[in-house]
């Protein structure tokens, strides 16, 4: 033996001459480790083979990796040659390293982001158990091709594989996932290249369900947009609606109208019916406006008792006959509490809007002038305030 293989075992040739080798190796690795070179050597082929050996130096366990050899002539044989690398260190640092890995699959395979690294051609190298849930796969999908498994669009168009494998890294990208189950997710999807200019290209992509966020986001957006009570636009987005309004008002072929609609006697019913009371007269009466106009039309609350409706390309007749339509509707509407029926009426005012309109401002002034003549005329009725002169055709 020479020095290297003393040092391994912590034991000095002279001590070790004339013993079995396999006496240096642990007792409950010998019987394989005796079986596998004796099956080598009828065989004629080298034995390779990893066991523990007895080392005296610090009392520890060496892991040797092991190769050994008949020496041989024509005539008869000379004996092995065995050749022992010391991979105690090495096995340390794969375990460390299985460990590792170990670790980062269960923290990974719990994430509800689903976590894939695909190749360049699309093959899927890795997936956790999230990752399967978005390809509608009961097992993971390693080997199978992530771009046939789903679909991938956002706002502007569908991704392609060499639309990612083309661009660079994403850092989010709010899109629709489909897969073949059919089951759509919406995704907030980032993607990494990893080693990008060489053979061993990868793509890693970070799948969240981005459903929650959108849902609050809609509903941030309606609240900004409606009235919680009633459900129908505030006034906010009814001022938007009637600028849009008026911008479009030379390309209809019938006047555009604005009705604003101011109930009367309301405070009484909040008073002695209670505001419970006035909020379930309120929402009836938006159910009512909103089943009596046109899908193309505009209902809002506008505050308190105050209604708004814009009636695009509608023309003065056909308004006048829809905001009598109403009022009546109103006025026969009546709620029972306590032996006690309540109800409202409503003063309706009326206009057209002209071309020499500037802004939401002038139109809502006459209406609302409308309104107040209404209410001088004895209330529950329907007032016309015409265009200036002005703004009147010759």
């Amino acid at each position: 033996m020479n020095p290297a293989f003393e040092r391994i075992i912590g034991v000095s040739s002279s001590d070790l001459q004339h013993t079995p080798l396999i006496q240096g190796v642990y007792e409950e690795d010998q019987a394989g480790t005796v079986e596998a070179w004796r099956e080598a050597l009828r065989s004629k082929t080298v034995f390779r083979g990893r066991f523990r050996l007895k080392s005296r130096s610090g009392g520890g366990v060496v892991w040797a990796d092991a190769m050994t050899a008949v020496i041989e002539t024509e005539e008869r044989s000379l004996g092995t040659i065995t050749v022992v690398r010391d991979i105690t260190h090495e096995l340390e640092i794969e375990a460390e390293l299985a460990e590792q890995q170990k670790r980062a699959d269960s923290i990974l395979g719990v994430l509800q982001e689903g976590v894939l690294m695909v190749d360049a051609e699309g093959i899927i190298r890795y997936s956790n158990q999230a990752a399967s849930g978005f390809l509608g796969l009961a097992e993971n999908g390693e080997r199978q091709n992530f771009f046939t498994l789903v679909s991938i669009e956002d706002e502007n168009h569908r991704w392609e594989a060499d639309d990612f494998l083309r661009s660079a890294d994403v850092d989010s990208l709010y899109a629709t996932l489909r897969n073949r189950a059919g089951q759509l997710f919406d995704i907030d999807l980032a993607m990494l290249h990893l080693r990008r200019e060489s053979h061993n290209h990868r793509m890693v992509f970070v799948i969240r369900d981005d459903s929650a966020r959108r849902r609050e986001e809609e509903r941030l957006s309606w609240e900004a947009t409606h009235d919680s009570l009633t459900g129908l636009l505030n006034r906010r987005a009814f001022n938007s609606s009637l600028v849009k309004c008026l911008t479009d008002t030379n390309k209809k072929t019938a006047a555009s109208v604005l009705m604003l609609i101011d109930l009367d006697y309301f405070k009484p019913v909040n008073d002695e019916g209670g505001h419970l009371l006035g909020d379930d007269l309120l929402g009836r009466l938006s159910d009512l406006l909103t089943q009596s106009v046109r899908q193309s039309d505009t209902v809002a609350r506008l505050g308190g008792d105050e209604f708004g409706i814009i009636l695009p390309a509608c023309g003065q007749q056909r308004a006048v006959e829809l905001a009598e339509k109403i009022r009546a509707g109103i006025e026969a509407l009546r709620i029972e509490q306590d032996g006690r029926t309540f109800g409202v009426t409503a003063s309706i005012g009326l206009t057209e809007m002209g071309v020499a309109d500037t802004g939401p401002r002038e139109v809502v002034a006459r209406a609302d002038e409308g309104t107040y003549a209404a209410k001088a005329q004895g209330r529950n009725r329907v007032v016309t305030v015409p265009l200036p002169s002005r703004q009147k055709p010759d």
